[in-house]
């Protein structure tokens, strides 16, 4: 079976002296397999999923393959990407409050990726938008389609951005760290209905945390990102049990805390860098 996505030999630099920040990463994500892209702040994780979707910067340069269902994206027009977005591929975003527009109902925003792909009218699609936001969870969907983003909480509102994604099916969702801005409880939760939706429509995923421990409850194999390279790949089983590289050994350490005994010192990721060393 052929990949859902092929990422081959991909660079990404910006600005003027073209400075590199993802230097040649390679991996592919099978249809309906759930991917873990995991690694620190400026590790080159997200930009590596906004070039996936065609929406890095004007000042980004992308070089390589970018192949999704055997399409090449790299090069593409931005007329030619988006009747993709939405529909092959969809994004859900870390911050739910930005990603949604406050000047309008939340049910019209989800209806117009639905209206933009399919040829719809109005009344078909808001009970297709009601039907979603039920999907996702949310009660009284009607009234929620008829709330403006303030007036929800933070969960809900993560809930209506994956309501979007998922609208139309799409063969490919890349999540942004979905749950970052989310209590503990809610986090939980959307991670639940994330697992859900995901098998409901049959789609592909590529989950990017910092968390190791966020990803291994949703992903089936997880890529560790550092300083714009993957150091480490493989099953979360092989990550868990045998991680090789420093920097995954000190996620896996600090993932599970609970078997640290009281009164010891948490591990870091530094003390298996000074361990490597001899230090």
């Amino acid at each position: 079976m052929s990949p859902l996505l092929e990422v081959t030999d991909l660079r990404i630099a910006f600005g003027r002296s073209h400075r590199e920040v993802v230097h040649g990463i390679s991996f592919g994500l099978e249809p309906g397999e759930r991917l873990g892209l995991i690694g620190e702040s400026g590790s080159g994780k997200t930009v590596t999923a906004l070039a996936v979707m065609g929406l890095l910067a004007e000042n980004g340069y992308v070089s390589g393959s970018i192949r999704l269902a055997g399409r090449e994206l790299v090069g593409l027009r931005d007329s030619d990407l988006a009747p993709l977005r939405g529909d092959l591929m969809s994004m859900v975003f870390q911050e739910p409050m930005t990603a949604l527009d406050p000047t309008m109902p939340v049910g019209r925003q989800v209806a117009e990726v639905l209206l933009l792909h399919q040829h719809l009218g109005h009344g078909v699609a808001r009970g297709r938008v009601i039907d979603i936001l039920a999907e996702v969870g949310l009660e009284d969907p009607e009234r929620v389609a008829d709330a403006y983003p303030h007036a929800l909480s933070g969960g809900q509102r993560q809930r209506v951005v994956v309501a979007m994604a998922l609208i139309n099916r799409p063969d490919l969702v890349i999540c942004d760290e979905p749950t970052t801005a989310l209590d503990v409880t809610v986090q939980a939760t959307v991670l639940k209905l994330l697992d859900t939706a995901l098998d409901a429509v049959g789609a592909s995923c590529l989950f990017i945390s910092h968390d190791l421990a966020v990803v291994s409850q949703l992903c089936h194999r997880v890529l560790v990102m550092l300083d714009g390279e993957i150091v480490e790949q493989g099953t979360m089983s092989q990550v868990f049990t045998a991680p090789t590289h420093p920097y995954t050994q000190g996620l896996v350490a600090t993932a599970r805390i609970d078997a640290v005994a009281p009164g010891e010192r948490l591990p870091t990721v530094e003390d298996f860098y000074a361990r490597q060393a001899g230090r």
